[in-house]
């Protein structure tokens, strides 16, 4: 007797575990030998992709061989088919590529995707490619992905854009909660270029009636914040040795734990390794950031002269960054 199943539903312990009921042999052919189906193929941008989980990711089909008598194959196909049946009445599928003046849209309506699928067998997750994850009852999971690629289409078809200029500095100000505010407020998204572009205009993304608005909010929290450039000592040497430390014991964290709504943030990997001088910008209310900057210069006086570079043969590279580095830097912590 020939059964075909889909590859990733054969699990070795079930399949010995209908051997041992009924006493046939069921025979699976080797991985390698196994070609896909064609089933899903990349799709365009904001579209749908099937992935894995009992579901159709360019999943093979596997040919399987039951020998026996013929009751208990019979009975042993039928234990599989009802896996099968199982498994594939689940789906995970996935929205690719959402562009990012769009996203932050599609993340405010989460509830209302959740009341589209009219279930509670569903899961939206948000992966950090611009991609929404939804798995589930297959019907459901259906229904609420198309319902996400619509409303990214209506998006696209509605939404204008407008420039401002903004200091680069300002940039700072426009991350996390600040843009969820903007949007709830303005019913606007901010695109904000990233901190290697030399490009200082943001670009506010919104129906035509709402653009003013947008415009407005981000004046508005730009004017309302105080940002002080701390330079950290020099020469850059010692600059990147402090900016190591610091980062190393997430104090900038634990200044803004400390201090309620105080933001402090420390130079990218790349403006690191080509920048001759090293700030920390710190935001907020500039009551509150002066007294961060004093707490900040206390730090770097007990640092000054108290950090050095060292050589370590490479073996012990990955000691070093186990467990045991955490514990060391923070009993050292000034």
């Amino acid at each position: 007797m020939v059964q075909c199943i889909p590859y990733l539903f054969v699990s070795g312990a079930t399949l010995k575990q209908i051997r041992d009921q009924t006493g046939v042999k069921v025979d699976i052919p080797r991985k390698e030998t196994i070609t896909p189906n064609g089933i899903g193929h990349e799709t365009p941008t904001g579209t749908t992709t099937p992935s894995a989980e009992g579901e159709d990711e360019d999943e093979p089909t596997l040919t399987i061989t039951i020998s026996g008598p013929q009751p208990f194959a019979h009975e042993a196909r039928a234990m599989i088919n009802e896996i099968v049946s199982i498994k594939t009445s689940r789906s995970t599928q996935r929205v690719k590529d959402i562009p990012p003046h769009i996203l932050p849209f599609i993340i405010a309506l989460r509830s209302h995707f959740l009341q589209v699928a009219q279930s509670e067998d569903i899961q939206l997750t948000l992966n950090a490619e611009r991609e929404i994850v939804a798995s589930g009852d297959r019907e459901v999971v259906t229904r609420v992905i198309e319902a996400i690629k619509n409303t990214i289409q209506m998006y696209k078809t509605i939404l204008i854009q407008a420039k401002m200029p903004l200091s680069k500095m300002h940039h700072r100000l426009f991350v996390g909660k600040a843009l969820e505010d903007i949007l709830a407020k303005s019913k606007c998204s901010v695109i904000i270029p990233s901190a290697e572009d030399p490009i200082e205009e943001v670009i506010v993304y919104g129906k035509p009636e709402d653009v003013s608005s947008g415009l407005s909010a981000v004046k508005k929290m730009a004017d309302s914040h105080h940002i002080h450039v701390f330079p950290l000592p020099g020469p850059i040497a010692l600059s990147r040795q402090l900016l190591s430390y610091i980062t190393r014991i997430k104090y900038p964290e634990t200044l803004s734990v400390t201090h309620p709504g105080v933001s402090v943030f420390t130079p990218s990997a790349t403006v690191v390794a080509q920048s001759s001088v090293l700030n920390i910008d710190i935001v907020g209310e500039k009551s509150v950031v002066d007294g961060v900057v004093r707490q900040v210069s206390e730090l770097l006086g007990k640092l000054i002269g108290a950090t050095r570079e060292v050589s370590i043969d490479w073996l012990s590279h990955e000691v070093i960054k186990a467990k045991n580095a955490k514990k060391y830097v923070t009993s050292h912590y000034c």
